[in-house]
């Protein structure tokens, strides 16, 4: 089958959408389908056309507006001019059977609904990652999504959802119920469990022995909820004092979270880290004992598959996708959105446990990734969704 994908975010750039964009992208090729992508320009990556492992690339080149202070990610809504002529060309170029949007409606991808909806009227499936950040920015996607979004969700031919409550979420918005299934994000399996115990973290806790290693991963943004993170650590540290907690990524809230360690005086507990490649996200993993998610909201975040895989113990927050991975006390712990007295609580006990119970989560996580999160099983249900489409 000829797929274009559209994704406005791709690799070399980092994040969720990427990351799911470029798995689907390979898988698919290695199920036997012929696969080009659709996406937009970096700084790192301003190329017009290249083969990426046997998938064609395709990069417009994108104009993104400037970060207004009250509009968290306003920035990201990048804005490619060409893909009113592109879309159309390539479709026909590569004989396109169906074509996948993969992320919430960007420009690229209303653009490409509605020119589907007027000429080519082909299969188009959607995957939805997740919601913006709370406050303004949120509030101008409902109004987005009552007046846009329900209208151009209603002529998808599929729509998926990366969790059950977003799955939930969408038919209080009146779509068609019979248009929406959920399938959560995927792992790549093989990349994260075959990795042994890592020293990876251990050269900045050299003065500390046999420690306990606290790891958080993802964007620096509202959503993540990493002050929350920052807040219980003196609330862990008193109980539990031989403890140190890695923070890794990079965004907008980067000053402000390392100033309010300072301010809190847990320097001596917290190492902030520069976001790495994907490839390298094992040996961090590997080398922590415990993975956090203090998220204020999420669809289902990839984070939360890779440490499954890892096999660590989990202790994140009650929103949205998460409990649908996390059963309170067998794999891990749950924490109410925003509350960080619970999150400390919730992190002693998960510091508390004693080594049967910790290989037992290790086991059980690793074995629940595999079944439900690995690639291979989510492109072989995407698959489906595609056949009984366009067959």
């Amino acid at each position: 089958m000829n797929i274009l994908i559209i994704s406005s975010f791709f690799p070399p750039h980092k994040g969720g959408i990427e990351t799911a964009a470029y798995n689907t992208a390979i898988k698919l090729v290695e199920f036997g389908h012929n696969i080009v992508v659709l996406t937009g320009t970096w700084a790192n990556a301003n190329y017009k056309c290249k083969r990426i492992k046997n998938v064609l690339v395709y990069r417009l080149k994108t104009f993104f507006p400037p970060e207004i202070k009250f509009l968290p990610q306003s920035s990201s809504f990048g804005i490619m001019p060409s893909a009113i002529i592109r879309i159309n060309q390539i479709i026909k170029k590569h004989k396109i059977q169906l074509i996948h949007i993969i992320g919430r409606f960007y420009p690229i991808s209303i653009l490409a609904a509605i020119q589907n909806l007027l000429f080519f009227k082909i299969p188009m499936v959607i995957s939805i990652q997740a919601r913006l950040d709370p406050g303004i920015m949120r509030a101008l996607e409902h109004i987005f999504d009552r007046i846009v979004t329900r209208f151009l969700y209603n002529h998808m031919s599929k729509i998926i959802c990366v969790s059950k409550s977003l799955k939930k979420r969408l038919e209080n918005f009146n779509i068609n119920k019979n248009k929406l299934v959920t399938i959560p994000n995927g792992v790549d399996t093989l990349l994260f469990s075959n990795h042994h115990s890592s020293s990876q973290l251990d050269k900045y806790i050299s003065q500390k022995a046999d420690c306990k290693k606290i790891f958080f991963a993802g964007r620096l943004s509202i959503q993540k909820g990493v002050k929350y993170l920052l807040k219980a650590i003196p609330i862990v540290v008193n109980d539990y004092e031989n403890v140190h907690f890695f923070i890794l990524g990079n965004g907008s809230l980067e000053y402000k979270l390392k100033k309010l360690a300072d301010d809190l005086n847990i320097n001596s507990y917290v190492t902030f880290l520069d976001m790495i490649p994907l490839d390298k996200m094992p040996d961090y993993y590997s080398s922590t004992d415990i993975f956090c998610l203090p998220s204020i909201h999420e669809g289902f975040p990839l984070t939360i598959a890779e440490a499954l895989s890892s096999g660590l113990i989990i202790v994140a927050s009650a929103t949205e996708g998460i409990p649908e991975a996390i059963t309170e006390y067998e794999n891990g712990f749950l924490a109410e959105p925003g509350d960080f007295r619970i999150l400390a609580q919730k992190l002693i006990l998960a510091l508390n446990l004693d080594k049967e119970k910790i290989s037992n989560i290790r086991k059980n996580n690793m074995l629940l990734a595999t079944l439900e999160y690995s690639w291979d099983s989510i492109i072989k249900k995407t698959e489906c969704i595609y056949k009984n489409l366009c067959f």
